[in-house]
């Protein structure tokens, strides 16, 4: 294989042949004009071709310097503009953030246009997709998924365990008064989310009534959705129950679409967390968008911890 002559003496060579001096070349690349001779020595002794002589007081380039130049020049010119290229991407007021489709819909998209307001220069594109992205290879600088993923990714920080409440419209609640007993809450269609066989079961509606201290041998299914998003718009339009996840319900709590039925807090069996590439928090905005979603992610925390062993022991 073909050996590469030493960068510093194709840039010197590069620099005295642009700037047509040994003095000027010194001075754009802040060395002295002895060192510029010497890596010019240097080349000519690994190319074995005279680039430079003597002309008058100064010198010029040899026909077999004039050859190279052309050669050296888009070269260095190449360099030059990947340094522009990654000064550029650094200091990008792009991000790309990824999520889980749920997620996207129901936290994180509520959640970036507070992001916005206070940062109404950074261009931001979110992506709600269930498989996990490549994060060194594409335009995603950020991921946040759930659970085991996290082995598909090299960097990555727990953001938060959710947990699930029992919810419902105030169409179908009919002027009745939350909190309710569990056995109230079997007269409504019940709502079922079930994610599928990769990730670990998600409590189900048995297990919030055993939870509750309410075990029934038989609880009715009326619907199961793939998708929580799609279960929390049925319960809105007052379809049903739905047994929801706090973080994607807590905007239609507030805004009143949706009525909490219980107190109880059901935690999920594994964390959401966030992943980024290697250059993520390389950019200001990259970093500083890392420190903030991780503040705003503790509001989400389950907050009984005591909850996980309860709901093990009401499973037994």
């Amino acid at each position: 294989m073909t050996r590469a002559p030493p960068l510093r003496a194709i840039q010197a060579f590069e620099a005295l042949g642009r700037r047509g001096s040994v003095t000027a070349a010194a001075e754009e690349l802040g060395v002295s004009p002895g060192a510029i001779t010497q890596q010019i020595h240097v080349l000519e002794k690994f190319l074995q071709f005279r680039l430079v002589q003597r002309h008058g007081r100064g010198v010029e380039l040899t026909s077999w310097g004039t050859m190279y130049f052309s050669h050296a020049s888009g070269a260095m010119d190449l360099l030059r503009k990947g340094m522009r290229d990654l000064e550029h991407a650094r200091r990008s007021n792009h991000l790309g953030v990824s999520a889980l489709p749920s997620l996207a819909n129901k936290w994180l998209g509520p959640l970036l246009f507070e992001w916005k307001r206070l940062n109404p220069e950074v261009d931001i594109l979110l992506e709600g997709v269930d498989p996990e992205p490549t994060l060194e290879e594409g335009v995603v600088n950020f991921r946040i998924s759930y659970g085991s993923r996290q082995r598909l990714h090299q960097r990555c920080a727990h953001l938060f365990t959710d947990f699930l409440i029992p919810c419902v419209s105030h169409s179908l609640l009919a002027g009745r008064s939350p909190p309710m007993e569990p056995r109230e809450l079997l007269k409504f269609p019940l709502l079922w989310i079930d994610w599928g066989a990769e990730f670990i079961a998600t409590p189900t509606w048995r297990d919030w009534f055993a939870f509750a201290g309410a075990a029934y041998d038989r609880v009715r299914c009326d619907l199961t959705f793939s998708l929580s998003s799609t279960a929390i718009d049925a319960a809105v339009e007052g379809r049903g129950l739905v047994l929801a996840q706090h973080s994607m319900v807590a905007g239609a709590l507030k805004s009143g679409s949706l009525v909490r039925l219980s107190h109880l807090n059901l935690p999920l069996p594994e964390a959401y967390f966030l992943a980024w590439n290697s250059c993520a928090l390389d950019k200001p905005i990259g970093a500083a968008f890392h420190t903030w979603l991780r503040g705003e992610s503790r509001r989400f925390e389950a907050p009984d911890e005591g909850a996980t062993a309860l709901l093990k022991r009401a499973k037994q």
